[in-house]
């Protein structure tokens, strides 16, 4: 009961932490997928043939195209102070001149105007006016492939939460060599 009353409380006050149960987390993306969303192709669809990250471009300013260099300090500095999650914005209004599959309605009832996470892939937006915003985490990638980990996750007002220091992200970008996707 009490912990029934901390979390009523939390929500109450605004506080009430993003979804991380792999239960809950798979309920958003079900309702998604079954108004029509598809993530086989990534959270936001495919970047092209060159198997580039939503983020690519801001890697390429920063440390030059494949990492090629220089690393530009400024450029770095503008990324993490003012990150901003590249999305993808599917709008009720136009919905039927745009053709879209998407039931938008059905959303709307199955979730509350909110923020809530979709898998480990991003995030998605339910609006109060039926428009559905789908954000993409950026990742952290090293050059073999072999580890990813999310440089900026998002809180439940949609503000972007760095997972590393700024000296931490600069070391893993310029000395360890892996690039943002």
């Amino acid at each position: 009961m009490k912990k029934l009353l901390t979390e009523r409380f939390q929500e109450l006050a605004g506080l009430k932490p993003l979804y991380t149960l792999q239960e809950e987390l798979r309920d958003v993306e079900d309702i998604l997928v079954k108004d029509g969303f598809r993530f086989d192709d990534v959270i936001l669809g495919g970047v092209g043939s060159g198997g580039a990250g939503y983020y690519d471009r801001a890697n390429d300013l920063i440390y030059g195209y494949n990492q090629s260099g220089p690393w530009n300090e400024e450029e770095f500095n503008k990324f993490y102070d003012n990150f901003e999650f590249n999305s993808n914005l599917y709008e009720k209004e136009f919905a039927e001149e745009n053709g879209d599959p998407y039931d938008y309605d059905m959303v709307a009832q199955m979730l509350k105007p909110g923020i809530y996470a979709v898998d480990d892939m991003g995030y998605v937006e339910i609006r109060s006016n039926g428009d559905i915003e789908i954000y993409a985490i950026p990742q952290l990638a090293a050059e073999d492939d072999t580890t990813f980990l999310p440089a900026f996750k998002m809180d439940a007002n949609g503000k972007a939460i760095p997972q590393f220091s700024k000296d931490e992200m600069r070391k893993m970008l310029k000395d360890d060599m892996m690039f943002i996707l």
